[in-house]
């Protein structure tokens, strides 16, 4: 879990009700100093275990959006805007762009050979607009028909180039020899990679480290998802 500006006021607001840092610091089951540390942006980021334990204690302070995706809507909904957990919320900040690609344009993608940058640079025909920084090697992808499981069709996906995904990311994943893709929730447990997928259909996949790459053919950190009407 990336720690936030919202989850940092929850924090402080827990505290304040807890009474004393060092008394909440306990209830978590951390140290004082590790929750000075959320609260100054030296760390940035909750491990899933700590997050657990943390979570109960400042749910009833935390905006609505900033838990995305551990209580995401439902796709079915009215207009909204999914934020992973480190994005601001809609209309807070300046849009920016970031070039689209299809999901096509990626399946025959293998980070080992080919560059995402020339892929970008040959594929990509336009940009589209976030609520959030759009930082260098991100891009888009727009979710279409016959993909739209989890996000509804006209999704647009911000995507962290090759940033390696951290316990609690909302991650999309081509598998390895298929035309698939999965959307799911990353977790590294011990010498294993857990994929929850965000359909509620699908089982949990738990993939040994040393065989992560001839199961999956790449994994890319989503950073925000905007649906588009």
């Amino acid at each position: 879990m990336v720690i936030t500006e919202s989850i940092q006021k929850a924090i402080q607001s827990a505290i304040a009700k807890c009474g004393s840092l060092l008394s909440f610091s306990r209830s978590v089951g951390v140290s004082h100093t590790t929750v000075a540390f959320w609260l100054s942006g030296r760390t940035r980021k909750i491990n899933s275990t700590v997050w657990d334990n943390l979570y109960p204690l400042i749910q009833e302070y935390l905006e609505s959006e900033s838990v995305y995706p551990s209580e995401p809507k439902a796709a079915g909904s009215s207009a909204y805007v999914l934020h992973e957990k480190h994005a601001g919320r809609y209309g807070m900040l300046q849009n920016t762009s970031a070039p689209l690609l299809r999901l096509d344009d990626l399946k025959d993608y293998d980070p080992q050979i080919d560059s995402i940058e020339e892929i970008i640079r040959k594929k990509s025909k336009r940009v589209v607009s976030f609520t959030s920084p759009v930082q260098a090697g991100c891009f888009a992808v727009e979710i279409d028909k016959k993909r739209s499981g989890f996000f509804p069709e006209g999704t647009r996906l911000m995507l962290r180039g090759l940033d390696a995904p951290g316990d609690g990311d909302t991650v999309l994943v081509k598998l390895r020899n298929k035309k698939e893709y999965l959307f799911a929730v990353y977790t590294r447990r011990n010498d294993e990679v857990v994929l929850k997928p965000l359909q509620n259909a699908a089982g949990e996949r738990r993939i040994p480290r040393a065989e992560f790459h001839t199961v999956c053919c790449w994994i890319v950190p989503i950073r925000e998802a905007v649906q588009v009407f």
